[in-house]
């Protein structure tokens, strides 16, 4: 059995996508552009080029796992298992899987600092590049996170996967939802401008006046380039009580929220968030 097959077999028990690709380093034009990109490395050649992640790396296989939409005013981060652990898991059993047939050298990569993962993920086939930023996938939309394996797999031997690249896919030309619906005009540009986007500013430490003004009465995290995206379903939205958080214990925050991704902010983050919320609130209704 050669290897796109276990893959194939892998992502289809496991109700995921997957691809694989060349590990050539990555075109930077695209990161260029948007130079700033919040907790990622700042060192565009970390990036880009997949030697610096495992050395004597040869191909990339990439996974990407769906998730449920989040709530308004609270985005998926805060209502959805943490990510991290299932997709390391599923690329761990996948490693174990593809060992049986063959050994060969490996890293894991879940929401990595130093390569672009959505980069790969189109470049393996997973889907394209939406106006938004994220990568659209036929499966997901774009409500989907990304892993990656990076190997020593030679391309060309009988151990290798076929390169899925894809017939090109665009956003159809008419459709800008997702860039009429950002609140920050984070999405005018021809690029993400990643300082403005509401996910990145309610995860940020300290916020100026102006930032505060831009949240747009989001608690945590943003998916409102992805609710109106019509590569997405759509979702029933359901209002949080900042009140909650106002008051919220460390404990609290820990039992609540300690499964999904946000606790790697803290509880210290949410409670800002909620008083700059409810401070707008006040000062919009006495305008």
């Amino acid at each position: 059995m050669f290897l796109y097959e276990i893959i194939e077999s892998f992502a289809k028990k496991n109700n995921i996508i997957a691809g694989a690709c060349h590990a050539v380093p990555i075109d930077s034009a695209r990161l260029s552009a948007s130079p700033f990109v919040p907790f990622v490395s700042s060192d565009l050649k970390k990036r880009t080029d997949p030697t610096l992640s495992l050395r004597g790396v040869e191909s990339i296989i990439v996974i990407g796992v769906g998730h449920s939409p989040g709530f308004a005013r609270l985005s998926s981060l805060g209502t959805n298992n943490d990510y991290h652990p299932r997709v390391k898991n599923l690329l761990c059993e996948l490693t174990e899987e593809l060992k049986t047939h063959s050994d060969f050298k490996y890293k894991i990569l879940v929401d990595s600092p130093a390569l672009d993962e959505r980069a790969l993920a189109e470049r393996a086939g997973l889907g394209f590049f939406g106006r938004n930023g994220l990568i659209i996938s036929k499966k997901f939309g774009s409500r989907f996170n990304i892993g990656c394996l990076l190997t020593d797999l030679k391309p060309g031997d009988k151990r290798t996967i076929p390169l899925p690249y894809p017939t090109p896919v665009n956003c159809p030309p008419e459709c800008d939802l997702c860039i009429k619906s950002c609140p920050t005009d984070a999405l005018s540009g021809k690029n993400l401008n990643a300082a403005q986007c509401i996910s990145y500013l309610t995860q940020k430490g300290e916020l100026s006046c102006e930032e505060e003004k831009m949240l747009s009465g989001q608690l945590y995290g943003c998916d409102i380039c992805q609710d109106v995206c019509p590569f997405n379903e759509k979702v029933q939205s359901v209002t949080i009580d900042p009140q909650e958080w106002l008051t919220m214990s460390d404990e609290d925050f820990q039992k609540k929220y300690g499964h999904t991704a946000m606790l790697w902010r803290g509880v210290k983050i949410p409670k800002r968030n909620a008083h700059i919320f409810t401070k707008n609130l006040e000062h919009n209704s006495t305008i």
